[in-house]
């Protein structure tokens, strides 16, 4: 018989990996719209000889874009401030030094992208242009270089529904390989409990009575909040923190479980960004909310 141990772990890419492939492909968009973009001498001081001299004013401003043009400077603001908030969360607990390089590259990436005409930061040239966003691209790249690597390079959170299928939380090792941490979050820790006395049918009551009696045998083991082994080099971990952040994704509502399961998944990868956050979930909503924020699904196995 096949042990945990001997499981070898598939190759795993981490979240930051992902999310730094985002900012690489925001880059080449980036370059393509300043390829085709114009600048153009906007000082009102240019003239001269009316005794006049404005103070304040830009020296350089965009020429006026074609339709075209604007269409693709709204698509990328669009993948940018999809990005960005997701960027920011692998840093919680910024550095003010830190937190200024991402607020200023962040900043420059975006309003040079909306050109509302008060950007007092465009060189004379495309070409130096170009050079100014490979920088802050650079810059931003770099900042992930600053982020720890984790003791358990993939990790993994499970859905109510997943638990009532199958509770075994060391059922994962063919996707996931024989060492990771699996993360029971405070969402469907109270769902289960929910579920227990109020399923809507038998099948659920029992299923969830099952997956409580399986996540308390776990318990036993030690202190889960430090995390427990739960099978080979497979641990638990229980979560007791509900979602808060002012960088979690806008269109997130806290009212809705699958999206506080969602808001939970987020934080809790921006605490491990070394690693590989897996959702175990059968639940096709959630799992395109996943798709829209980066973190990848796997089935629950029967």
């Amino acid at each position: 018989m096949r042990k945990l141990e001997d499981v070898t772990a598939p190759n795993q890419v981490t979240y930051t990996e992902n999310v730094i492939a985002e900012l690489d492909g925001i880059a080449g968009s980036y370059a393509d719209i300043l390829n085709a973009s114009g600048i153009k001498n906007v000082d009102p001081n240019r003239h001269g000889g009316n005794g006049m001299v404005f103070l304040g004013y830009a020296k350089w401003g965009w020429t006026e874009s074609d339709d075209r043009l604007e269409a693709t400077r709204m698509a990328l603001l669009r993948r940018l401030r999809d990005w960005a908030p997701r960027y920011r969360l692998l840093f919680p607990h910024p550095t003010p030094t830190i937190s200024k390089r991402l607020t200023k590259g962040i900043g420059l990436l975006e309003h040079w992208l909306t050109r509302d005409g008060r950007e007092h930061d465009i060189p004379p040239t495309i070409a130096e242009a170009q050079t100014t966003i490979s920088k802050t691209i650079s810059d931003l790249r770099a900042l992930a270089d600053l982020l720890p690597s984790d003791d358990y390079p993939t990790r993994l959170v499970v859905d109510t529904n997943a638990l009532i299928d199958n509770p075994d939380l060391a059922a994962y090792t063919d996707e996931l390989g024989g060492k990771y941490a699996a993360h029971l979050l405070p969402v469907v820790l109270r769902k289960i409990d929910e579920l227990k006395r109020g399923g809507r049918n038998e099948i659920v009551r029992q299923g969830a009575q099952r997956a409580e009696r399986r996540l308390k045998g776990i318990r036993n083991n030690g202190d889960v909040r430090a995390g427990v082994r739960v099978a080979g080099d497979v641990i638990a971990k229980f979560e007791h923190i509900e979602p808060r952040g002012a960088d979690l994704p806008d269109w997130l509502d806290m009212s809705v479980a699958d999206d506080r399961l969602l808001a939970s998944a987020l934080l809790l990868q921006s605490d491990h960004p070394g690693s590989a956050l897996y959702v175990a979930t059968s639940d096709i909503n959630l799992q395109t909310k996943l798709a829209a924020v980066g973190l990848p699904y796997v089935e629950p196995p029967n």
